[in-house]
């Protein structure tokens, strides 16, 4: 018996969805390239602006480290010069010299030396840590495209599924064996569905220009990348105590430690002797460069400032500056302390989200078994549409939440490798 009666020219009209209503799908652009992993590490190493940045830092920074040692260096100077006086009766008198001298200790260039050390020390940590850092977003860029592409092919199944279940729905309403709420339902879940397919293919485009961004592409290209959207099983509870080394964090810390004990010094300096030698070698005669008349001098200079910047001002720069290394010591405590937090809540999340990888396959793999099974129920007049729909409807969840679970674990992974301080291409 019919449970509603209408012409078929209504039917067809209830059971065609809506698509004016929907925003057009954006069309898909040739693509460009197809990028591995491999692929994107290699561009970005030479084209991404962050890491190229920090990397001139700290070149940078190494030059100044190496200029400081001039300051040990010999000094050499040439020298010729003339003079004409009544003491010399007119006569004039030419001397052509070489001096050299060379500071054999100075408490403040010691510290310079090892001040611009720390600074280069630190500028390569935080090289490290950018390197790392950018590991960690092209990762995460690189998954969100895979993960994206995977979105637009399931979400077309959907589609298709959708597409399936709405015309049988109303081929049953159109026969008298189905409710009319029942077939606006499944045309409303089919409409659902291809503005879900839309926006996939968005966000997919959004995805593919994250990963431009991370690569360093001036000029936006479409790429796209290929390869398995899966973790790494994460390594058995470890002592993380043994990755504190590895972490740039720390060692930037450990660098502010050495500047602030090379402040101290150069603090101190002042309490210090500084001890200078010399030598000159010259001629001297009435005849530029003349045959005779050789001469040199040799000496060494011992200098001792008293009260050059004053006894208080020696003092109570020493105190600043102890006071300062005191501070970065317990600086260095504090990160040590939260980078061992980071790894273990790092560690924590990795774990879980492989956990939930394996268990949100498991219930698709469920949901789809029960999918295929209430199909054939519902078309044998066996299952009733809303329970039908109920296990749809969890078929179609289970998919979107498998690929997000593959998603967080990748992220995860990459999260952990950031917290262990491995750099790109490592």
């Amino acid at each position: 018996m019919r449970l509603f009666s209408m012409t078929f020219a209504g039917a067809v009209f209830l059971a065609l969805p809506v698509h004016a209503a929907l925003a057009p799908v954006p069309p898909e652009q040739p693509i460009v390239k197809t990028l591995t992993w491999d692929d994107c590490v290699a561009i970005a190493l030479g084209k991404n602006p962050d890491l190229l940045s920090a990397a001139r830092a700290s070149e940078a920074s190494k030059a100044s480290y190496l200029q400081s040692y001039n300051g040990l260096m010999p000094n050499l100077t040439l020298s010729d010069s003339y003079n004409s006086s009544k003491l010399l009766n007119g006569a004039p008198n030419y001397t052509a010299q070489a001096a050299a001298n060379v500071n054999l200790f100075n408490a403040g260039t010691i510290a310079s030396i090892r001040s611009n050390k720390a600074r280069f020390t630190g500028s390569t940590a935080a090289l490290r840590n950018e390197s790392a850092t950018l590991r960690q977003a092209l990762r995460r860029a690189y998954a969100q495209v895979l993960s994206a592409e995977k979105t637009v092919e399931v979400n077309r199944q959907i589609v298709d599924m959708r597409r399936t279940s709405a015309q049988l729905v109303t081929l049953r309403y159109q026969s008298g064996h189905e409710y009319k709420g029942n077939m606006m339902e499944a045309n409303a879940q089919l409409f659902q569905a291809e503005a879900a397919l839309a926006q996939a293919f968005r966000d997919l485009r959004t995805a593919r220009r994250g990963l431009d961004r991370q690569l360093g592409l001036d000029e936006l290209a479409e790429i796209t990348a290929t390869g398995a959207l899966v973790a790494a099983a994460p390594p058995e509870l470890p002592r993380m105590q043994d990755f504190l080394e590895g972490r740039p964090d720390v060692a930037q810390q450990e660098a502010v430690v050495a500047g602030a004990s090379a402040a101290v010094l150069a603090a101190e300096s002042p309490l210090f002797p500084s001890l200078t030698g010399n030598y000159t070698r010259f001629r001297s005669g009435t005849a530029e460069f003349p045959p005779s008349g050789y001469g040199w001098l040799a000496g060494a200079t011992l200098s001792y400032p008293l009260f050059g910047g004053g006894p208080t001002s020696t003092y109570y720069g020493v105190k600043s500056a102890r006071r300062g290394l005191e501070k970065s010591e317990q600086d260095l405590r504090s990160v040590r302390d939260s980078a061992l937090l980071d790894l273990e809540t790092s560690w924590s999340s990795y774990a879980t989200a492989v956990d939930a990888v394996q268990v949100d396959d498991a219930l698709l793999e469920s949901a789809r078994q029960r999918n295929a099974e209430a199909d054939i129920r519902y078309a044998s007049g066996l299952l009733t549409f809303d329970n039908w729909e109920v296990i749809v409807t969890e078929r179609v969840s289970a998919e979107e939440s498998a690929i997000q679970a593959q998603l967080n674990a990748v992220t995860a992974q990459a999260t952990w490798e950031k917290s262990l301080g491995r750099a790109l291409g490592e």
